[in-house]
């Protein structure tokens, strides 16, 4: 027990005094704050001016009186509060009647398609005769991938419908009552009772959460790997070999790297909440409400990275022992490597029904069970006897995996040259 803490010591230590640890430790929250708080920041400076001229060939003479009144309200400021708004991009709209007798062909959007060509600021709107039963409005610009395409959408959209009641004798008066958007309101479901709660923030912590334990479990399993692959390279090995047990080498080793993982984890916990200090505001201005995440979630945060961790570090232990060097690593891996990225494929199928008999029994697969399970656990709280059975199935899996890698590390990592066959790694495994 005392050789596996020394080596445990030093595994620790010579990896949390790095300077690619303490940069990479402290670039990540730093970045984090970045995009979290950077994306509202530049919400508040406004999207800049867009002129629209409009070729309006209708033949009703309200209509474009009706959008640029909708379009000038969308575009003015979108209250995120009563205290924070968010200038969006302005607009402004210039008229061109066009007689219903003449088509809107070249001679009418040429010039404005050579001004469009050249700013990127400018853009047309053809309304053609007959757009108030079912033709189709004309949008022309030089970037029609531009987000704020989707405010002149919605307010012409809103004008024509507004035109058509009124043509259909609504009074004008309720007009903007029948086209007032309805807002749902969206909660959670608890045993305790109902929680007004969009279902964004949970997803965006699911989401969070599956990545950083993906990416940990991934990064430290190869690091452990890499590891004893150095370790072979150098002959260093040999002399630790005859010393300490095998099992105790690779004990050391994977609790010392995992100890890493947790101390990288608890900086970032606490940088998580100064960042979410200084970017609740911000949050709240786009319309949403920072999540409250539950001492409980943490916990399972922490348990499901470590199970994960030791599983698949144990794994890459075993395929550090059997190679020589970096080049065979990257075949050998690729099959450990698989079982991390699966998970992150089945991410959306998870997140859009974690309740269905597929999630659940996917969750409770040993090699999955970190991420999805964690996932699901943010998202809708499963019952207890589902949690516990992922993580027993997990307990078993580690011991197995351990079983097995003991056997081949205490024999491939004295083995240099060649890569074992099958048949070599079944010999391996008989030894005593």
């Amino acid at each position: 027990m005392k050789k596996t803490l020394v080596i445990l010591k030093r595994e620790y230590l010579t990896r949390v005094r790095t300077k690619a640890f303490v940069i990479g430790t402290l670039l990540t929250p730093f970045l984090l704050g970045v995009l979290t708080i950077l994306p509202g920041f530049l919400a508040t400076r406004g999207g800049g001016q867009r002129h629209i001229t409009v070729l309006d060939q209708s033949g009703d003479p309200e209509l474009f009186d009706v959008l640029k009144n909708r379009l000038s309200g969308s575009s003015a400021e979108a209250s995120g509060g009563e205290d924070q708004k968010i200038r969006l991009t302005r607009f402004s709209l210039s008229h061109v009647v066009v007689p219903p007798d003449q088509a809107i062909d070249k001679a009418y959007k040429e010039p404005y398609r050579d001004e469009a060509v050249k700013d990127s600021e400018k853009a047309y709107l053809v309304l053609p005769a007959g757009v108030l039963d079912d033709a189709r409005p004309e949008y022309y610009a030089k970037n029609p991938s531009d987000f704020s395409i989707s405010n002149v959408e919605h307010s012409i959209s809103d004008a024509i419908v507004a035109r058509r009641l009124v043509r259909a004798n609504v009074p004008p008066e309720k007009v903007a009552g029948y086209l007032k958007s309805v807002d749902i309101k969206t909660g959670k479901a608890t045993p305790e009772g109902e929680t007004e709660e969009s279902g964004l923030p949970g997803v965006i912590v699911a989401f969070v959460m599956l990545f950083f334990i993906y990416i940990t479990i991934l990064m430290y399993g190869i690091t452990v790997m890499r590891g004893v692959i150095e370790e072979k390279s150098s002959r260093i090995v040999e002399v630790i070999a005859s010393s300490v047990k095998p099992t105790q080498m690779m004990m050391g080793k994977l609790v010392g790297i995992g100890l890493v993982g947790l101390t990288q984890y608890a900086i970032w916990v606490g940088s998580a909440a100064v960042i979410t200090a200084f970017g609740a505001s911000m949050v709240a201005s786009r319309g949403l409400t920072m999540p409250k995440l539950p001492m409980s979630l943490l916990i399972y945060f922490v348990i499901f990275f470590l199970l994960g961790y030791f599983l698949y570090a144990t794994l890459y232990a075993m395929v550090g022992a059997m190679v020589s060097t970096e080049e065979e690593a990257q075949q050998a891996q690729m099959p450990v490597t698989m079982l991390i990225v699966v998970p992150m494929l089945l991410f959306g199928m998870v997140m859009n029904n974690p309740s269905s008999g597929l999630s659940v029994g996917l969750s409770m697969v040993p090699f999955f069970a970190p991420t999805l399970m964690m996932m699901r656990i943010s998202l809708v709280n499963p019952p207890m006897w589902q949690v516990l059975t992922s993580i027993g199935g997990m307990v078993v899996a580690i011991l197995a995996a351990v079983w097995l890698a003991a056997r081949i590390y205490r024999v491939g990592i004295l083995m240099y040259g060649k890569r074992p066959s099958i048949a070599e790694l079944g010999r391996w495994l008989r030894y005593t």
